[in-house]
Order: C-alpha cells, then sequence, then structure tokens
C-alpha cells in the first residue's frame, strides 16, 4: 500500500496556517498546548483555499489506483481540520480514503507500516515508519536534502519532488 502525507506533500498548508501565529512575537515562549489550540482554531477551510498545490499532486492522485494509495494525514481537531480536509479532496475529485491520525499518535500507530511505502516531508515521520518496517520515501519539494523543519536527510532516505512514479501506466 501507499500513503501519502497531505500537509507538505499534497498542499503547502504551512504558510497560510502559521501567518498569524508568526506576529505574535513571544510565541517562541509559549507552551506547546496553545500551538495545538491555535492549529485546532484555525480556520482550515480558508487554509486550504488559499494553500498552493504541491508539485501537480492533484493530477497524479487522480491518476493513481485508489484501491492501492490513501491519504495519511496528521489533525489537530476532527471536526474542523478533518472534516475540512476531507471535503476539500473530495471537491478535487480526488477518490482515494483520507485517514486521519490525531496529532498526538503516530502514522504507524494508525496504519500498518510494515512493507507499505509513506511518502512524507517530516523526516521524523519516515524515521518511526522506518523502525516499522515500511518504506520510507523523502517528498523533498525543495530538492535541497532537508524537511520542512529544516532537519537534513542524515539517513539518505529515497528522495522525489513529485508523484510521478506513482501513477498507473
Amino acid at each position: 500500500m501507499l500513503y501519502i502525507d497531505f500537509d507538505g506533500v499534497i498542499l503547502d498548508t504551512e504558510g497560510m496556517l502559521f501567518r498569524e501565529w508568526r506576529k505574535n512575537p513571544n510565541r517562541h515562549l509559549l507552551p506547546e498546548i496553545e500551538k495545538i489550540k491555535y492549529i485546532q482554531r484555525a480556520d482550515w477551510n480558508s487554509i486550504l483555499k488559499y494553500s498552493e498545490v504541491m508539485n501537480d499532486s492533484l493530477y497524479y492522485l487522480k491518476h493513481m489506483d485508489p484501491n492501492s494509495s490513501f491519504i495519511l494525514t496528521k489533525v489537530h481537531s476532527l471536526t474542523n481540520e478533518g472534516s475540512s480536509k476531507i471535503e476539500w479532496i473530495r471537491r478535487q475529485g480526488i477518490m482515494q480514503s483520507v485517514i486521519l491520525v490525531p496529532y498526538d499518535m503516530k502514522k504507524c500507530d494508525v496504519v500498518d507500516a510494515e512493507g507499505n511505502i509513506l511518502v512524507d516531508d517530516c523526516l521524523k515521520n519516515l524515521d518511526e515508519w522506518s523502525l516499522n518496517n515500511g518504506y520510507p520515501i523523502f517528498f523533498d519539494y525543495d530538492n535541497d536534502n532537508y524537511d520542512s523543519w529544516k532537519q537534513l536527510n542524515v539517513k539518505g532516505y529515497t528522495r522525489i519532488r513529485d508523484l510521478s512514479q506513482f501513477v498507473k501506466k
């Protein structure tokens, strides 16, 4: 099975999500729970509407087998972020199942990593996937070998810039 991350692989949501957050000069002093609450209250419909599609990901998703590929995304709220992502995906004509991962869990806690592929822009997620005998693929949008959190791909995970290799021929 092929699992594809949403944020940072399908859509570049981070810029829109944290636009207001970054205006707070004391944000680094706040406890993590404040960041979680901020994400939970965010206007996800607007974030999704104005975020950039990553390297033709929608085109490639539409041409993949929806029976063997899934969207696996962390969410901070089911009723706001989770439902907004699912509704947005369906409006785009994407037929893959969307699997929501609670923010305090690992992706491999929700689905079985063993023998399966995960395409993700977060090396921490790929490390967990690899530890659970899955096949990690690093979505390296900037082609610089750093993930979205500025971590270097020191383990040398296979890098891709788009989802074209997963399109059924």
